[in-house]
């Protein structure tokens, strides 16, 4: 019996061996595609063009990249690293000025003590943030 696989719409004679594996490969590849009909399940790469890629129809422009995030994270573990450094009065101001949203004037009420005072003293902890940070 001779054995034949189509090579873009032309015939090929191949041995039994090569048709059977042939055959095998073909099927399971019916059977993924049937079980994605069945499963309702769509790929991106359905979409792609020559030139656009399918998943890029989809994506957020405006979204932040994945260098932007990382180095976001990194930099956000270095400032919580110098957060501790700091005594518990200095993370107290920070907390409430920049945690829960009070205003220099309120923080100074709550805690008696001049608004001048605490502006300076808010400075010159910015300024030993700076400092530990820029280590980094």
């Amino acid at each position: 019996m001779d054995y034949y696989i189509k090579v873009e719409g032309i015939p090929v004679p191949v041995t039994e061996e090569v048709y059977k594996t042939y055959c095998r490969g073909e099927r399971k590849e019916r059977y993924f595609r049937e079980s994605d009909r069945k499963n309702n399940t769509f790929f991106y790469d359905a979409l792609d063009t020559e030139e656009l890629n399918g998943c890029e129809m989809f994506s957020d422009p405006t979204a932040e990249s994945v260098e932007e995030a990382a180095e976001k994270l990194w930099f956000l573990g270095k400032l919580r690293e110098s957060m501790k450094e700091l005594n518990e009065s200095e993370q107290e101001m920070l907390c409430s000025l920049y945690v829960y949203g009070k205003s220099l004037r309120a923080f100074a009420r709550m805690k008696r003590i001049p608004v001048t005072t605490l502006q300076a003293r808010h400075q010159k902890l910015l300024r030993k943030l700076r400092k530990k940070l820029e280590i980094f």
